[in-house]
């Protein structure tokens, strides 16, 4: 595969990663945010503020536009990893490490967009 290939195939791997985190986020941050509303469900599961809940939320729903923005995709991805790598930390502190797994893979697909966004 020659340089113009490799970047044009970079390229489309970054657009598809952006629309994925977009969409997820787009919809999950918001959806967090109701079930947060009516059952406590995270807060109660993991004993945070409701608060912090709804703060990470918002900065989900937000980076999901942002990932489309040249200058503010790199800062999207962090904030995004940010919010996931609390949600590792947190399914291991309540001792369920399993449940993890997606957020693990949300974090690696969001460092690699990040990465991806810088150069």
């Amino acid at each position: 595969m020659t340089a113009p290939d490799q970047s044009a195939a970079r390229e489309r791997w970054r657009r598809f990663a952006a629309w994925f985190l977009a969409i997820s986020y787009g919809v999950g941050g918001p959806g967090m945010a109701v079930l947060e509303f009516r059952r406590q469900l995270f807060s109660t599961r993991f004993d945070w503020p409701p608060a912090l809940i709804y703060v990470m939320c918002v900065v989900q729903f937000a980076s999901a536009f942002a990932v489309f923005m040249p200058r503010m995709a790199a800062a999207a991805a962090t904030a995004l990893t940010v919010t996931t790598l609390g949600a590792i930390l947190s399914h291991f502190r309540i001792g369920s490490p399993l449940t993890a797994i997606p957020a693990i893979l949300y974090t690696a697909v969001q460092v690699w967009f990040g990465l991806a966004a810088r150069s």
